[in-house]
């Protein structure tokens, strides 16, 4: 399961989390525009940590790491990350960076899932494309009126949404869906 820092992901159980590095590279790319020199740093260094995290998981599906050379590569970014953590400046960490480190610390092993399970992306942007149709309907419409009806574009949306990452044109398999049911479409009724 692949997430943003959402505490309602906290207590769903999976396999295996990976917590969203699209959304920690925004926070850090924030950080870079920081009056504090500690914020900037360590934006920037652990900007450098992710790119190889991600470099390593390119290679894997291009071929030129095998799965146990990636997994190594887990060992190796979490090092850095740990590295950085302890070269605290004179004056501690700035907050943002402070608040970002507990984060890490506090997700630690679902940060780098992507390294020892190549088939995890290290991101959550196809859930996030997959909600943008739901989001603009809901701002182009006023939302729903009412639970029931919230109920039925949440059904929609998602065998819409379903039909499309399978493959599978939407209104057939409607029409399949409604004659299984024993019910004729509308239109073919006889």
């Amino acid at each position: 399961m692949t997430s943003d820092c959402y505490s309602a992901y906290f207590r769903q159980s999976a396999y295996a989390k990976q917590k969203c590095l699209a959304h920690l590279e925004r926070e850090l790319e924030s950080l870079k525009t920081s009056r504090f020199q500690g914020n900037r740093q360590f934006a920037h260094d652990v900007q450098l940590v992710l790119g190889k995290a991600r470099m390593a998981h390119r290679h894997y599906h291009a071929g030129i790491l095998n799965l146990s050379e990636l997994s190594s590569k887990r060992t190796e970014v979490e090092n850095l990350l740990q590295e950085i953590f302890k070269a605290t400046p004179k004056k501690g960490w700035p907050y943002d960076a402070q608040r970002l480190i507990n984060r890490l610390k506090r997700h630690w092993d679902e940060w780098f899932t992507f390294l020892t399970h190549p088939e995890v992306k290290p991101d959550n942007n196809d859930a996030e494309r997959a909600l943008r149709p739901i989001v603009i309907h809901r701002k182009v419409s006023g939302g729903a009126r009412s639970d029931w009806g919230a109920e039925l574009v949440t059904q929609m949306f998602s065998f819409l949404e379903t039909m499309r990452l399978q493959g599978n044109n939407a209104i057939t398999q409607l029409c399949e869906l409604l004659s299984l049911a024993g019910r004729s479409p509308p239109g073919l009724e006889m």
